[in-house]
């Protein structure tokens, strides 16, 4: 799925690696978004850092125009 951060925000995210990055900033613009094994969706910002949310934390970003999905 692909959608688009309306405006910079800066989110909690984990990172792929064993660094330690509490937040990260996620600029405006298109971002690829996975479904998780585990029910939760994943944000990618890079190849190692990414933010997870539920899916009501998601539906939250999007109704308060925070996030449009761009493609299923």
């Amino acid at each position: 799925m692909r959608i688009k951060i309306t405006k910079s925000l800066v989110l909690n995210a984990q990172p792929l690696n064993t660094d330690h990055v509490p937040e990260a900033l996620f600029p405006e613009g298109e971002y690829l978004a996975n479904f998780t094994p585990d029910g939760k969706i994943e944000l990618i910002n890079t190849k190692k850092i990414k933010a997870l949310f539920s899916f009501s934390q998601f539906r939250e970003k999007i109704s308060q125009g925070d996030f449009v999905v761009m493609e299923a």
